[in-house]
């Protein structure tokens, strides 16, 4: 059953892999926080499949339970981070790092934190540096460092802290930095105090502090090394197309305020007409398309059409086919599942489930909006609510089943019942939501 879980949680988000402004590889991140991993092994092993060639991490980069001496050299390619990155539970030396320059902050660990380090111990073993050399911007969000012995960088008392936090990060003052191990090699010398490792290499940038003109960011000291205000994490000039990353978004390599809206105003019709380089936004990302597995809507790509909208398909000329989502007054009727309609009940981990009392409304539903779950309170009556517990007769209602947009979780499974043929017409499982 682990090779299962772990063969459909990496399938999923295998799918979610997409393509952005100059061909900038966008993978899916996770939200597990500190949750176990049903198998270590398996668990390395997803990691390196969701990052390898992955640049933009669309969501969290959660770094967490990884001991011994693993391959992390998966992990370099990665230049922005969408949400939180967190390292906990890990006994490895080194967590390269190298290339990422900016922390965007669109999810914060623990409601306050973009980049968390904590408790990176075992049996004596310990992180000792956590190389995050291009690192020069956290959009939003404090910085916790805490519980690694063994830690020497980032120097967290030399790095100046200040220089990564954007100026209107409100929680610019919200940081937590534990005291340096002892035995710590010192930073290279021209680094002086402000490394990230112990290199010519890892000496930490300014982009910021080092700017007497009122810069938001900049590439050095003098007036005319200032950044364009798109900019974020530092610039190689001026213009709005020498950023090292964007503040808001990415437009085929120049930075803007907004994506190309899908309307332009006409001026000798004095109307507004279909814009031909409208884009939808895509994280801090604008495309021309939406990525495979996401919905285009007017101006964004999403996973989940809001309410009074409905998913089409549309299929054109060349064989392609677009998902979309589509206003509608009196919307089809649709099935939903775990997670999408607060249908079912939820365990003690916060987990939704498929039970006696629910399981009919999915009776001959071919495609499910959301995910279900099987876990073994399904199969247990339940005396408080004096709910039986599922049969197999009432699992045929899953037959006509072709398609679930979300994940499917079987965590439990009555032994007499010896193989899943109540599915056996589902087709696709999209993983547009996946499981922790």
């Amino acid at each position: 059953m682990d090779a299962v879980r772990s063969l459909l949680f990496v399938g999923a988000a295998l799918l979610l892999g997409a393509t952005g402004a100059r061909g900038r590889e966008v993978c899916l991140g996770t939200d597990m926080k500190l949750a176990l991993p049903s198998s270590l092994e398996n668990h390395y092993e997803t990691l390196r499949l969701l990052y390898t060639g992955c640049q933009v991490v669309h969501g969290n980069l959660e770094i967490t339970h990884l001991h011994g001496n693993p391959d992390l050299s998966f992990l370099q390619g990665i230049v922005e981070v969408q949400g939180y990155v967190f390292v906990s539970h890990v006994s490895v030396s080194m967590v390269p790092l190298d290339n990422l320059r900016i922390i965007r902050g669109s999810q914060l660990y623990n409601s306050s934190y973009a980049l968390a380090v904590m408790d990176n111990t075992l049996s004596g073993q310990g992180l000792r540096t956590l190389r995050l050399r291009s690192l020069t911007e956290i959009l939003s969000g404090g910085v916790y460092i805490w519980g690694n012995p063994q830690l020497c960088f980032p120097d967290p008392q030399n790095i100046i802290w200040r220089d990564e936090l954007n100026e209107k990060n409100f929680h610019e003052r919200q940081y937590r930095l534990q005291p340096r191990a002892s035995q710590c090699p010192p930073c290279y010398p021209a680094c002086g105090k402000s490394c990230w490792g112990e290199t010519a290499q890892d000496c930490q940038s300014y982009t910021s502090t080092n700017s007497h003109w009122g810069c938001q960011r900049c590439k050095g000291p003098l007036p005319n090394d200032c950044c364009h205000q798109q900019c974020a994490a530092g610039c190689t000039g001026p213009k709005d197309s020498d950023c090292l990353a964007c503040h808001h978004f990415n437009d085929s390599g120049v930075c803007k305020d907004n994506c190309p809206l899908p309307t332009i105003y006409d001026p000798i019709s004095f109307q507004l007409k279909p814009n031909p380089n409208r884009k939808f936004n895509f994280g801090a990302t604008c495309v021309k398309t939406c990525p495979y597995n996401y919905l285009a809507m007017d101006m964004a790509c999403t996973l989940n059409c809001p309410m009074a909208n409905q998913e089409v398909i549309i299929s054109h000329p060349d064989g392609s086919e677009t998902q979309k989502c589509e206003k509608c007054d009196n919307c089809h009727k649709v099935c939903y599942g775990l997670g999408i309609d607060n249908l079912g009940i939820m365990d003690n981990h916060g987990i939704t489930m498929v039970t006696s009392s629910n399981v009919d409304q999915f009776n001959k539903c071919k495609k499910i909006y959301g995910s279900l779950a099987f876990l073994p309170q399904s199969f247990a009556r339940d005396h408080v609510t004096n709910t039986s517990a599922l049969t197999l007769e009432q699992l045929n209602s899953f037959r006509n089943l072709e398609e679930i947009t979300g994940y499917l979780y079987i965590d439990a499974w009555p032994e007499e019942w010896t193989d899943l043929s109540v599915f056996e017409n589902l087709k696709v499982i999209r993983g547009r939501s996946l499981y922790k």
